[in-house]
């Protein structure tokens, strides 16, 4: 069965306002500057959608489908199921990104051992099909997630894909078991259809040839993505449909060829800490990074209220998806930074992976959905060891309690305090937001995001992205609320990670809280994340 997200309903205060007032303090030489972090409820507060905690599966190539979701025949892993069905997964991508260009669903159904093994142009790799649209579909059922299919829109002649095969596709997995490719689906053991609501159209077309990728001006990228939309729209209605988004040009005159008939924009980003002998390198560089992402954002979300307008899409708008997000490494060899996926996950990248799932917070409900690669291996949030063995890395914990409790509706939250200008900051993060310049904007150490759920419980998020000083909190709720838990993820080295045989060396601590009067202390080591849950007396 599909993952179902629980409705809260829209409530309203009886006062116009709630606020809460907290200092985060920084120790500084003998003295102490203060950070106030003022945080508003409106009477109407905005939703958090939580599919911006959603994930994605790629053959990179890099033990992430095959040898940790399957193993090499793409026989599933149980070890990885319980793990995965634990975070409870919104919504999981599929087969890609960048591997899409050259996929054929085709070869990914019937009998297994009639399926091609084919050379991945893209990873340097292979493609054995074992792993395909029945197997990942029922996959998604076991783990407890909705899945999200990404079409082949791709122009080479060779490995791109055509809108007839799309359409085939789309019946194959959601037409009745009498439809011509519904009988095909019946006839390969599965009657029932899977009713996946998701599509995504391209990956990145945008980018410059390379392997099996033409790239495309956005002229012809929109131009055919109305095709598409449309008539995948008039044969299927009910689906939700996701294009490709870039720079807010591009962005522009896709919603202007295609914007009545798609339901997303999405949007990649990956921060690129630079990793020597094990230890982050320019730390403000990769700690401050999400501040970019989030400034380009605001950008598109600005540009996105005026289109859905003219649109007339004002109660049915097209939103963000961040369909890529990452804190990538770059491994010193000796000479330069190399790429690698293979570098285990750290508590910096706790901290950033806060920062940025707290921006897709602050920008919901413009951003509705956001997937992180990858779940398994490869930068992932579980890592396997053999055929029936796994291990959580620090990741892990952070997206099941973000999943938890940092839903509902958003709180606006204010900071002012010491931190660092990023007018000459040269912040290490790529993708979508080159096209943004980063002004004067002074940033504070301490990052925030709040929610308040239908219990009109208060969960705060807070991240020290300082990397060698402890932050502390000092925290007076308002009247009527009382602090009764914290959650911490945090360790004394920032480059401490997680090993197959030290499994435990990062891991969650709650304590109950024990209030006198109306503040609360809190002390934040370097590249800790925090959380602390407020209910109503």
């Amino acid at each position: 069965m599909q993952a179902t997200h629980k409705t809260i309903r829209f409530f309203f205060f009886r006062k116009p306002l709630l606020v809460l007032f907290f200092t985060a303090v920084q120790l500084c030489g003998n003295g102490q500057e203060k950070t106030t972090v003022t945080i508003t409820i409106p009477q109407k507060p905005a939703p958090v959608d939580p599919m911006i905690y959603g994930q994605m599966l790629e053959n990179v190539n890099d033990s992430m489908i095959y040898g940790g979701v399957t193993d090499l025949q793409g026989n599933e892993q149980k070890q990885v199921i319980p793990l995965l069905k634990d975070l409870q997964i919104p919504v999981l991508r599929w087969p890609g990104g960048t591997v899409v260009y050259e996929y054929h669903w085709r070869n990914g159904i019937g009998p297994r051992s009639l399926r091609p093994v084919v050379p991945t142009l893209a990873w340097q790799g292979k493609e054995n099909y074992q792993f395909g649209t029945d197997e990942f579909l029922q996959w998604c059922r076991k783990i407890g997630t909705t899945p999200y299919i990404n079409l082949n829109m791709g122009t080479h002649p060779l490995y791109g894909s055509t809108l007839r095969e799309a359409l085939e596709w789309i019946e194959y997995v959601n037409g009745p078991e009498d439809s011509n490719l519904g009988k095909l689906r019946a006839y390969n053991g599965h009657k029932v259809p899977y009713a996946v609501k998701y599509w995504g159209i391209g990956n990145e077309n945008y980018l410059p040839s390379r392997a099996a990728r033409v790239q495309d001006p956005d002229t012809v990228y929109a131009e055919r993505l109305r095709l598409w939309a449309s008539v995948i729209k008039e044969r299927f209605p009910a689906l939700s449909l996701l294009g490709i988004g870039h720079t807010s040009g591009w962005n522009d005159t896709v919603l202007a060829r295609a914007g009545k008939y798609i339901d997303f924009l999405t949007q990649h980003y990956y921060v690129n800490a630079k990793v020597k002998e094990g230890l982050l390198q320019d730390p403000a560089a990769t700690l401050f990074a999400p501040a970019k992402m989030e400034a380009h954002l605001k950008l598109l979300g600005a540009r996105l209220t005026e289109m859905n307008q003219a649109l007339g899409r004002v109660n049915n708008p097209v939103r963000l998806s961040v369909d890529e997000w990452n804190d990538r490494h770059g491994i010193y060899d000796g000479n330069s930074y190399r790429f690698s996926r293979q570098s285990v996950r750290k508590q910096f990248d706790v901290a950033v992976a806060a920062g940025m799932l707290n921006v897709f917070i602050r920008q919901s409900p413009v951003v509705g959905m956001a997937n992180y690669i990858f779940p398994v291996n490869a930068h992932g949030l579980i890592r396997t060891v053999g055929a029936d063995d796994a291990f959580r890395t620090p990741l892990y914990y952070l997206f099941k309690q973000y999943r938890e409790k940092m839903t509902g509706y958003k709180i606006a939250v204010t900071l002012n305090g010491p931190g660092m200008d990023t007018k000459n900051a040269q912040l290490n993060i790529t993708g979508d937001c080159d096209e943004v310049v980063m002004g004067s904007a002074p940033l504070t150490f301490i990052d925030a995001a709040a929610v308040i759920n239908e219990e009109r419980q208060i969960h705060i998020a807070l991240v020290n992205r300082s990397a060698d000083k402890a932050q502390e909190a000092i925290i007076t709720p308002p009247s009527g609320y009382k602090a009764v838990q914290t959650w911490e993820l945090a360790h004394k080295n920032i480059n401490a990670s997680n090993e197959a045989g030290n499994r435990v060396e990062i891991v969650p601590r709650a304590k109950s809280v024990q209030q006198k009067g109306n503040r609360i202390n809190i002390r934040l080591l370097p590249c800790a994340v925090v959380m602390l849950q407020l209910i109503a007396e």
